[in-house]
C-alpha cells in the first residue's frame, strides 16, 4: 500500500505514514479520527491590575523606614557626615524603588490569561518570556483569595489547581485581579469546575 499524500510505500497494517504522518485508511476504508473541538475563540480575557497604592506604597514605606534608621545611626556621628550618608541612602533606595515600580508596572501590562472553550493560556512576555496552557479537564479546583489590603483596593487572586500539582509552579496563579469575585464566577462557569 502507498500513502495517498506523499506516495511512500507502507506495510499493509500501517495506520500512519512513516514519512509524512498522514492517517492511513483502515481495512474498511474509513478514517479513524477523533472529533476535535475548534477552540480558537477567547471566551474570557483576564489581565491583572497594577495598583500603585497596593503594589508600590508598601515598598516605599519600607524604604522610608530604612532611611530613617540610617539617619538615626549615622546622624549621631557628625551632622554633616550623617547628612551626606542619609542623602546618599535616599538616592540609592529611591532609585531602587523607582526601578522596582517601573519593572512591576511593565510586567503587569504583559500578563494575559486567555480562557477558551477547553483551555486557558497564560502568557508573560516582558522579562521572562513564558507561555503555559492548561486544559480544563486537568483543573481540579478553582479558588479565590483576598487579603485584607486587597479587599481595600478591590483586588484579589484566583488559583487554578491542576491534577498533576506537586508543589509550586503547577497550576496557574492569577494575581491582583480587579473585581475578583465577578471574574471568579465567570472562570468557574467557563471551566465547569
Amino acid at each position: 500500500m502507498f500513502c495517498e499524500k506523499c506516495g511512500t510505500q507502507l506495510p499493509d497494517e500501517a495506520k500512519f505514514c512513516t514519512n509524512c504522518g498522514k492517517h492511513i485508511l483502515d481495512s474498511n476504508n474509513e478514517l479513524k479520527q477523533t472529533k476535535k473541538i475548534v477552540d480558537n475563540e477567547i471566551q474570557l480575557k483576564v489581565k491583572p491590575t497594577y495598583s500603585f497604592g497596593y503594589m508600590a506604597l508598601p515598598s516605599l514605606l519600607i524604604y522610608i523606614f530604612i532611611i530613617a534608621i540610617t539617619l538615626l545611626i549615622f546622624g549621631s556621628i557628625e551632622f554633616f557626615t550623617g547628612l551626606v550618608i542619609t542623602f546618599i541612602s535616599i538616592i540609592i533606595f529611591g532609585s531602587i524603588w523607582g526601578i522596582q515600580v517601573a519593572i512591576n508596572k511593565k510586567q503587569y501590562k504583559n500578563y494575559t490569561y486567555d480562557f477558551y472553550k477547553t483551555k486557558v493560556i497564560y502568557k508573560d512576555s516582558f522579562l521572562n518570556v513564558s507561555e503555559k496552557e492548561v486544559k480544563y479537564k486537568y483543573i481540579r479546583e478553582v479558588t479565590m483569595r483576598q487579603t485584607f489590603i486587597q479587599r481595600y483596593f478591590n483586588l484579589g487572586n484566583i488559583v487554578l489547581y491542576t491534577n498533576a500539582e506537586t508543589g509550586f509552579g503547577n497550576g496557574i496563579f492569577i494575581k491582583n485581579i480587579q473585581n475578583v469575585q465577578e471574574i471568579y464566577k465567570q472562570i468557574k462557569e467557563i471551566t465547569n469546575v
